[in-house]
């Protein structure tokens, strides 16, 4: 007759069942997890998820299928698409001022851009550019009812290109204080800005740094009766005037 087992090998039989058993339950649990893993990037990266339409609002100047393109969500999963990421790229375009992101369930993206405002346009040979308050260059074209400066030599104007910005911010302030007399608008490599007016007055203001003291001396020279051809007002310090000859 075989007696029951020693009670130290009934306790080490049962350690290693539960130690067998709590292994195998960890084993089953990490294959669970696994396999879970492997189904949800399955369902992920489906077909049926992946970006096919791309809606883009607000443009004007940032042609559709350049936005499209440079936000690279087409053929993405819906689920990846990381929204601010994208905006952030979509703003280096030199027309988009900001930019909104959505990602819809299942395949549609949607962005909704502000662009720039064009303050002045820059005519450079044949081409016409325009050109933000900041003096960033913001693409191509023409727009009615802001300033027009002719671009002589040593400027070349591109989408992402600056102009100086005291000189982009200093020309509605002449247009509104000397609409009236003025004739054109110059910007030259040599001179900066420059003011023709109807009656044949040259003012050179350079960058237009220290804009409110230069247009205080032509004020001032305005307001005498002196005939006069060339004003130089880079220095407004030292204002060189060539008067006309008698």
């Amino acid at each position: 007759m075989t007696g029951a087992p020693p009670q130290p090998v009934r306790r080490r039989r049962v350690r290693r069942a539960l130690v067998g058993g709590v292994l195998t339950g960890r084993i089953l649990a990490l294959l669970l997890l696994i396999g879970g893993a492997v189904l949800l990037v399955g369902f992920l990266e489906g077909e049926q998820y992946r970006v096919r339409t791309v809606i883009v609002n607000g443009n004007r100047l940032a042609f559709a299928d350049t936005v499209i393109r440079d936000s690279g969500v087409l053929g993405m999963s819906v689920f990846r698409v990381d929204t601010q990421a994208v905006a952030e790229r979509l703003i280096e375009h030199p027309a988009i001022a900001q930019a909104t992101v959505r990602a819809y369930y299942p395949d549609t993206v949607t962005i909704e851009v502000v662009e720039r405002e064009p303050a002045s346009v820059w005519i450079a040979g044949d081409g016409r550019w325009l050109v933000d308050r900041e003096g960033r260059v913001i693409g191509s074209g023409d727009q009615d009812g802001v300033p027009h400066v002719d671009v002589e030599g040593g400027l070349a104007l591109q989408p992402g290109g600056r102009v100086p910005s005291t000189v982009a911010q200093a020309l509605p302030v002449v247009v509104e204080r000397y609409g009236a007399r003025l004739a054109r608008l110059e910007y030259r490599s040599a001179d900066g800005l420059v003011l023709v007016f109807t009656s044949g007055e040259r003012i050179v203001l350079g960058d237009a740094e220290r804009l409110v003291e230069q247009l205080a001396v032509l004020d001032a020279i305005l307001a005498r009766p002196d005939a006069w051809l060339h004003l130089d007002l880079r220095d407004p310090d030292r204002p060189v005037l060539w008067k006309m000859s008698p």
